[in-house]
Formats: structure tokens, C-alpha cells, sequence
């Protein structure tokens, strides 16, 4: 779709860059193997380095937002410089699909590309899904009490405007298995949809998906998924999690740009979701005489109009990047991190975690409170000794959110639990 003459002008604008967008000279993958060579600190530190984060700051909210690595960095710098010195309408329709392809992975050996549709964040995934099922006045959506804004707003709008009605159960931190028994409790015959977390923003608390998607089957529910705190952080295999619809934010735990995100649509979903907003790129064929649109016969029918592909070309060099460490590593670092923040939390009186008991449904997330002190000051002290955190504010929950994951080192887990020691 895009002229010939940008694929060569960004190849000699470039020089260095596949289509992919993915440096040919791959000086972080010869980095990581002499680092390997090393042992494991020297690894863990040439990935650490590959981050322009404030070296006198701790950063530990990768769940509120995360930080594209150098190279990511470098390869969204020259797509954009690329796409300026030789603009074009559409896109580079087999390099997009090539992207897909890579994303694809991160998210399951049994994740098709084609059910893939690139969109801006998780936002705007929630609101296609929502707004694009036939629901109707007085039709109920099952969710938790944790959802992320971006799904209770979205249900309150839709409450707004259609009479759509949702229903809330608390989270069972104490049983995975048990949050499957508090959806099921209210279910009734007006439910339609149960709409969830993957992994909740809140307590960084991991649901048991497939026993959700199996009693959203039984009872002829569709079933979505919020995947934005899920999306490389946990391992699990997209497909097998049962749902109808999934959606993500690619700048947390992905390490790609801002505005770069997807929607999944189980194939078998496709006629029953319909796009809300179409356009060039949308459909395989327009007719206005004869009044047909046909839309494409995958996923790629939520996409339309011009797209920033430096963006999307960028995702691609960010998977590049996670699967050069090795997606498995990755996941394995950050929840490591984790548990020992779990594990010291025990040690410093009045500290007391809020995210699951049970350590399967525990993630890269933990949240605690200090018994007798207020969460803000606790925040304040942390912001002193320059760790950044998360408030916990929602549903007046009221306490704090740290994320840890390849930016970070044992260092800070050890550095933020004495600062919690000195502040309890």
C-alpha cells in the first residue's frame, strides 16, 4: 500500500534498517552474548543500561508506564525521520503484517496474526469491544471492583447511553479458584459479558482466566479480557486463555512507544463484534453505488485511516528486543524481583502485602500498607529517597503498587525495604 519509492527512500535515508525497523548491525544482541560470557550480573546490567531512566531515581512503576529501551528509542527516532523525508498515504502493508507476526509470539505459540488489529492503547480496545457487541438496555456486564479506569469508565458511559447494566464482585485474595465461584454467583439470564482484568492494576492480583473463560462457555456469556498489565509480564498463551476479546497497551510492559496497542477478536467473534469506526484500510472492497462495504476477512477490519507506522515499526524492535533477552527470562526476572520484595515485606513491622496469598496468582505487582501510617506519607518518604511508586487510590483501596521488572536490580528491592524499615 505504500508507494515503492518510500521503501527506497527509506532505505537510503536509513541504511542501518531492515523493514522491520530492526538495526542490521543488532549491536544490543552482540552485547548481550559478550555479557553472557561474563555471567549473569553482566547481563543483567548491560540490559539495565539500555534504559535512559533518571540513574539517581528508582523506578518501579513499569505497570503505570513503561520505558522504551535504547534501541527502541533509536529505531522510532529513524522511522519517523524516514517517513518525513518521503511522506505517503497508507502504510507498508507487508512490514505492518510482519510486526503482527512478532507480537504474535510474545503473546502465545498459538496466537494468529490475523486476529491481531493494531489500535492506540487498551482504552480504545475496551471501548470497541463494549460499544461494538449488541448489547442492548437492561443487559448485564459481570466485572471486579479492581478494574482500571479505562473499563469502568467505559462501563458507566455505555451504562449512560444504552442502559447497559454491570454488576461487581470483590477479589478473592485468598483464592484464586474462588473468583470463578463470585462471577458465577452473579450470573443471571440478563447476563451477556463478563469483562475483566487479565491481571488487576490494583494488587497485581493474576485471574484464573481459563476457568473464566470455561463458565463464561457454559452459560453462553462472551468473555474479554484487559490484558495491559498482562502483556509480557506473565507468562500465559493468548488463545488458551478462552477469550472471545483481548486488548493491551503495548507501553508498559511491551517497552514500545506511546499510543501503540492491540485488539484481538477470536475468529469465531469476528461478525458478531462490529467496528465502530471504518475507513481506508478497514474494508477488502467499497462500493457506493451498489451500497456494499466488505470488510476484511480478519482483524485488520478495527483498523483505519493513516496510521503512524514508526510507531508500530518501533513495537516490532521492542519485541526484537525482549526476545533477545529471551521472553521467558524476562518474565522470570521481574517476578523474582518480586517475591523477594514479598518475602522482605514480613520483616518490617506493620508492613502487610494486599496482593494475593496465594504465589501462582501472584505477578511482577506487589501492593502492601504500614499499619498505623497513612499510604500518602508512606509515598512521600518513598519520593524522598527517590523511589518511584504507584498509589493505590481506586475503590478507596488506599494503598501502594511497586512493578519490578528488567530496569530494576536486587539493589532496589533492597533499597526500598529499608527505606520502609525506617519509615514503619
Amino acid at each position: 500500500m505504500r508507494r515503492a519509492e518510500f521503501v527506497r527512500g527509506a532505505a537510503a535515508a536509513l541504511g542501518t534498517l531492515t523493514l522491520s525497523g530492526t538495526l542490521k548491525a543488532q549491536p544490543f544482541r552482540r552485547l548481550l552474548v559478550r555479557a553472557e560470557q561474563e555471567g549473569e550480573e553482566a547481563l543483567w546490567r548491560v540490559i539495565r543500561e539500555q534504559f535512559v531512566l533518571n540513574p539517581d531515581s528508582t523506578y518501579l512503576n513499569f505497570g503505570g508506564l513503561g520505558a522504551m529501551p535504547l534501541p527502541v528509542i533509536r529505531s522510532y527516532e529513524e522511522w519517523s525521520r524516514a517517513e518525513e523525508r518521503s511522506p505517503g498515504a497508507g502504510y507498508d502493508e507487508k512490514n505492518w503484517n510482519e510486526v503482527k507476526v512478532k507480537t504474535a509470539r510474545i503473546l502465545g505459540k498459538s496466537c494468529r496474526a490475523e486476529d491481531l488489529a493494531f489500535i492506540s492503547t487498551a482504552t480504545e480496545g475496551i471501548n470497541m469491544i463494549l460499544n461494538g457487541l449488541p448489547l442492548k438496555k437492561g443487559d448485564e456486564v459481570i466485572t471486579s471492583s479492581h478494574e482500571h479506569i479505562s473499563l469502568k469508565a467505559a462501563l458507566l458511559n455505555l451504562r449512560k447511553r444504552s442502559g447497559v447494566v454491570y454488576r461487581t464482585f470483590d477479589p478473592d485474595l485468598k483464592s484464586g479458584p474462588g473468583n470463578v465461584d463470585r462471577i458465577a454467583a452473579l450470573v443471571n439470564s440478563r447476563t451477556r459479558l463478563i469483562f475483566l482484568s487479565h491481571l488487576t492494576c490494583t494488587y497485581g492480583q493474576v485471574f484464573p482466566v481459563k476457568d473464566i473463560a470455561a463458565l463464561a462457555r457454559a452459560k453462553g456469556l462472551w468473555f474479554a479480557l484487559d490484558g495491559a498489565q498482562a502483556a509480557a509480564s506473565i507468562p500465559f498463551d493468548l488463545e488458551e486463555t478462552g477469550a472471545d476479546f483481548y486488548t493491551a497497551s503495548c507501553h508498559k510492559w511491551m517497552m514500545a512507544p506511546k499510543r501503540t496497542g492491540f485488539l484481538y477478536v477470536r475468529k469465531d467473534m469476528l461478525d458478531i463484534l462490529q467496528p465502530l469506526t471504518v475507513g481506508a484500510g478497514s474494508a477488502e472492497r467499497t462500493d457506493m453505488a451498489a451500497g456494499e462495504i466488505v470488510p476484511k476477512p480478519n482483524a485488520g477490519r478495527f483498523e483505519y485511516g493513516t496510521q503512524n507506522e514508526a510507531l508500530f515499526f518501533a513495537l516490532g524492535t521492542a519485541v526484537d528486543f525482549i526476545e533477545d533477552i529471551g521472553l521467558d527470562r524476562v518474565q522470570a526476572y521481574g517476578r523474582g524481583l518480586a517475591e523477594a520484595f514479598y518475602a522482605g515485606l514480613r520483616d518490617i513491622p506493620g508492613a502487610e502485602s494486599v496482593s494475593p496469598e496465594e504465589a501462582a496468582y501472584r505477578s511482577p505487582m506487589i501492593s502492601f500498607r504500614i499499619s498505623g501510617r497513612d499510604y500518602q506519607d508512606v509515598i512521600r518518604r518513598m519520593g524522598e529517597a527517590r523511589i518511584r511508586v504507584r498509589p493505590v487510590n481506586e475503590n478507596g483501596l488506599n494503598c501502594i503498587r511497586v512493578s519490578f521488572y528488567i530496569n530494576n536490580a536486587v539493589s532496589d528491592v533492597e533499597k526500598i525495604l529499608n527505606v520502609l524499615k525506617k519509615s514503619a
